[in-house]
């Protein structure tokens, strides 16, 4: 098995890129590959999901907030740099497909080795003493599969808390939903610092060699990076339609963009204006400062409509 050098990129666009690039590029005619990533605090949803009903809105709020969406499916999860992500490209064969133990099993082995119970549940998550621990979700072209999880290992479990946490409005969407899981993380069980249980998950998995990727393969990564996966029509426009029951507004969302209102206090039918404009934090605010309205405060219509 090769590990993939990713130049220590903690961008989790950059990552997102890097691991579709493999995956469509690698030769894995001979050799299978290993990539091991940290990503800065983000929220990393699952292909077909719907954002809207995934993240808690006061952490959508938050214009520094990133966003992620991977090229699996899967449910949402959060990564920051206590959280460990792996990803193994292979050649694509019908047995690897969601046979998540044929990939996982060397991680578990791994674990056992430093003294770590884990196991497999019956929805292929990671789990010790009942807990999560790691999460999985697969892709292919076909050609190559990709199998990525991640391993927590000293994340910041109230933020993920935070970010994943139900809102306290209706949220509608025939899109793929997460299951909660009770979590833990792996430094409660673990005497060893990051870099060292990096280092040990590394011998363990038997890794020879090192692919690293010219200056060609990176221009390709960044500008995938850039303009997929950093892009509003990735992020946002892929969540399927929802509709959002907030105390003033029923909004209906298609392709990130509002579709229709229902306004339920005829004091806010000037907001109507807000139709076809993008759902998010950022292109409300904006949408809100344009129309110069001067009988609410900016912060209370953004808090109404978004």
């Amino acid at each position: 098995m090769i590990l993939v050098d990713n130049k220590n990129n903690t961008n989790p666009y950059i990552n997102a890129a890097l691991e579709e690039y493999l995956v469509r590029n690698a030769d894995t005619s001979e050799h299978d590959y290993l990539l091991l990533y940290v990503n800065e605090p983000c929220v990393v949803l699952g292909k077909n999901q719907s954002l809207y009903k995934e993240l808690n809105f006061n952490f959508l709020r938050e214009e520094s907030t990133k966003i992620v969406r991977r090229i699996s499916g899967g449910g949402t999860v959060f990564h920051d740099s206590g959280n460990l992500c792996f990803a193994f490209i292979s050649k694509f064969e019908e047995k690897k497909i969601n046979n998540y133990a044929y990939f996982n099993q060397p991680i578990i082995h791994a674990l056992q080795h430093m003294g770590v119970n884990a196991t497999f549940n019956k929805r292929n998550d990671i789990v010790l003493n009942g807990k999560k621990i790691s999460g999985n979700a697969q892709f292919t072209n076909r050609k190559n599969i990709i199998s990525h999880g991640t391993l927590l290992f000293n994340a910041d479990l109230e933020n993920l808390r935070g970010a994943l946490k139900e809102n306290s409005f209706t949220v509608e969407s025939k899109a793929v939903s997460s299951v909660k899981s009770s979590v833990m993380n792996l430094n409660e069980v673990l005497e060893l610092n990051f870099e060292e249980f990096k280092n040990q998950l590394l011998i363990s998995l038997n890794s020879s060699g090192k692919l690293q990727l010219d200056s060609i393969a990176w221009d390709e990564i960044n500008q995938l990076a850039e303009e997929k996966f950093n892009s509003f029509d990735w992020i946002y426009g892929r969540s399927p339609l929802t509709t959002i029951h907030k105390e003033k507004l029923t909004i209906t969302v298609e392709k990130g963009d509002i579709l229709s209102l229902e306004i339920k206090d005829p004091d806010f039918s000037f907001l109507e204006k807000i139709i076809g404009c993008q759902y998010s934090f950022l292109s409300i605010k904006k949408r809100l400062q344009e129309l110069n309205i001067t009988a609410y405060s900016l912060s209370e219509l953004t808090e109404i409509i978004f």
